[in-house]
């Protein structure tokens, strides 16, 4: 039996969220009880006040600073085995994703990175037209303002100034990538993936900003080699437990155009608990 400590994503970190992430942990915990192991529940902002030596295993959402400095440290000095790896949420920022997409050859849209305070706005190539994304580039995001779709140039020193305003210093200017917009579920070392078309049901939505890609034209596609490449970006960033977004191209190719950590998993969350409870105790034991 292993004695297993679940760490609950703060309110803040959850973007009309809430219920669907504690959901998604809810269904993990009690895949991992029916299995005989000794699970407890706490909220990040609570984790400094647990002696984590006790545990064998941490399956955690958390994304505070404090809440991943101390699972880091625990799983330096006595190598607790944790998931998603705090290591992994620290430097996982949309800028070096973007940087260990381009390493590993992972397809993903043309970007420019610029400061928000708009002082090389000039550093925009010439062909890299309109409409594209500005998005905040130095965390992940937590609200509608944090990723923003832009036309003209008056959007984009719009755009600039709110994130500038909201302590925002880099942003990623992202070209839009016309096609099949598909959302994407998995785990890491499984055989569990799950992709749908947000915009063909109505679905939850965290910010809306799938409607700008429009309703599937169903290009034909491999699942296969898209899970191969989330795959690959999560072996990359550490995201063992992961979600994100692509855009299916009507040749049948794709791009990613966003990867994250432990998503709700709304869409699948009896299939993706058995999943990730089965790929963490792998990971422990």
């Amino acid at each position: 039996m292993l004695h297993i400590l679940c760490v609950g994503r703060s309110p803040r970190f959850s973007p009309n969220s809430v219920d669907r992430d504690a959901a998604i942990l809810a269904a993990v915990v009690a895949r991992m009880q029916r299995k005989g192991h000794e699970v407890f529940t706490i909220a990040e902002d609570l984790l400094e006040s647990v002696d984590l030596s006790e545990f064998d295993l941490v399956c955690s959402m958390g994304r505070s600073t404090a809440a991943l400095q101390t699972l880091h440290r625990a799983a330096s000095s006595r190598h607790l085995c944790v998931v998603n790896a705090p290591i992994a949420l620290m430097r996982g920022t949309r800028q070096h994703l973007a940087e260990v997409f381009d390493a590993a050859k992972i397809p993903q849209p043309a970007y420019v990175s610029l400061r928000a305070d708009q002082s090389d706005l000039s550093q925009l190539p010439a062909d890299f037209g309109f409409p594209f994304w500005l998005k905040r580039a130095d965390a992940c995001a937590q609200k509608a303002s944090d990723v923003q779709f832009v036309t003209d140039m008056p959007q984009v020193r719009a755009a600039l100034q709110d994130l500038a305003d909201e302590g925002a210093a880099s942003v990623l200017a992202v070209q839009h990538v016309p096609g099949d917009l598909v959302k994407f579920y998995g785990v890491e070392g499984t055989g569990f993936f799950h992709c749908h078309y947000p915009t063909e049901s109505a679905g939850f939505s965290k910010f809306g900003l799938e409607q700008h890609n429009g309703a599937p034209q169903h290009y034909s596609y491999s699942q296969q080699d898209l899970k191969a490449a989330a795959d690959l970006a999560a072996r990359h960033t550490g995201f063992t437990v992961y979600g994100g977004d692509a855009v299916i191209l009507s040749d049948g190719s794709f791009r990613l155009i966003d990867f994250n950590d432990w998503p709700s998993f709304s869409a699948c969350r009896r299939e993706a608990a058995k999943a990730i409870a089965e790929r963490v105790l792998q990971l422990a034991e």
